[in-house]
């Protein structure tokens, strides 16, 4: 990609190798975020390797901030104004940042649609990623990297760390748990995290209406507090017209004890995912154990070729074969177990921890490129 933002200040000198880094955390500090959350996890293990000077959002980035050694910036579209260019911040965010900058891409939108919105995301895109201050690119998946390559960056500027695993959160005894939310004779899914159209909702309420009486589907989150759609009371009016109000609870934000209580009680986790470019959401049921069907969307077969059986993968869009391979795990227990075994296999490959060390050496290798470009 070329520069769309003119000249790079020169970077400051080297860190000596007898003291740590210093990094400012560019990012969401929203208490009801999911970005918010998994930088709270990561600068909480990153703070085993460096220091973390300053954590802030783009707003109140201060010029001080300079003085980090790196300016790590978690990006998703929405922290600055949403995809269209006319309203992005992010150029305005940059002009004030002279420290290299590693910024983690949380999602890439790739061009589509009609030839003006095509023109239009593009454009996005290059004021979002094209800035010739970042010197290095975190992904989580394979296929954001090969997006981002598509769109200009160099592929050895982008590094493939996946996404981390939350430690497992406490949770109270399933009997108790099912008790409690009045489950006790249910088979239970769950959809966990804020509600997104790409999470495939209507996919999961259509496969609903295919399975015994006795099954219950939670979408266990609310609405985004950057939502400014009417999608959540499309998923309500969605329940409503399929006859289903009575077998769909949409709970709302949940907190971190009520999160956990719905997942003790839970005995499969969907993830009829359309897009992804790193599930939180995923990853907390991960964390939990539990087993989880996705679709077969590029991400989500990554996730079971490094980890295989991890996830119980369906033809992305085919609600009967979600039905299907719901119906046939609610049968074979074992089955259900080998999953869930394959979710603690996938958690303890991947924590927090091992991800917070690939990006320490991420931020090495930006210094070491904003060096040779001094």
């Amino acid at each position: 990609m070329s520069d769309v933002d003119g000249e790079l200040m020169p970077a400051g000198p080297a860190p000596s190798a007898d003291r740590r880094l210093r990094v400012a955390m560019v990012t969401s500090v929203a208490e009801h975020c999911g970005i918010a959350a998994y930088s709270r996890r990561l600068v909480s293990e990153l703070e085993r390797h460096v220091e973390i000077a300053w954590l802030t959002d783009a707003e109140h980035f201060s010029p001080v901030m300079n003085e980090a050694d790196i300016v790590h910036v978690q990006h998703q579209y929405f922290l600055f104004g949403g995809v269209a260019p006319w309203k992005s911040t992010f150029r305005r965010f940059a002009k004030r940042v002279t420290a290299p900058m590693v910024m983690t891409v949380h999602e890439f939108v790739a061009p589509a649609g009609s030839p003006a919105r095509r023109l239009a995301i593009a454009s996005a895109n290059r004021m979002n990623f094209g800035h010739v201050g970042i010197r290095e690119f975190i992904v989580h998946t394979d296929q954001d990297h090969n997006r981002l390559a598509s769109a200009g960056v160099a592929r050895n500027r982008v590094h493939v760390i996946r996404h981390g695993v939350p430690d497992p959160p406490p949770m109270p005894a399933r009997v108790q748990a099912r008790k409690e939310l009045g489950l006790e004779q249910s088979f239970v899914l769950t959809i966990y995290g804020f509600l997104a159209r790409r999470k495939g909702y209507g996919l999961a309420i259509e496969a609903l209406s295919m399975l015994p009486p006795n099954v219950r589907l939670i979408l266990a989150g609310g609405r985004h507090p950057d939502d400014r759609t009417t999608y959540a009371d499309e998923i309500e009016r969605t329940v409503t017209r399929a006859g289903l109000a009575d077998r769909v609870t949409i709970t709302g934000y949940l907190s971190d004890e009520q999160s956990a209580t719905v997942m003790a009680a839970t005995d499969l986790v969907l993830a009829p995912f359309e897009e992804s470019s790193g599930s939180g959401s995923l990853a907390y049921a991960f964390s939990c154990g539990k087993p989880v069907v996705a679709s077969a969307i590029a991400p989500n077969v990554e996730i079971n070729r490094v980890v295989p059986g991890a996830l119980s993968l369906f033809p992305a869009g085919n609600a009967a074969a979600l039905a299907d391979a719901v119906a046939h795990l609610m049968r074979n227990a074992r089955a259900l177990t080998r999953l869930s075994e394959g979710a603690r296999r996938y958690a303890t490959t991947f924590t927090y921890g091992t991800m917070a060390e690939a990006t320490v050496a991420v931020y090495h290798e930006a210094i070491r490129n904003a060096d040779s470009c001094a």
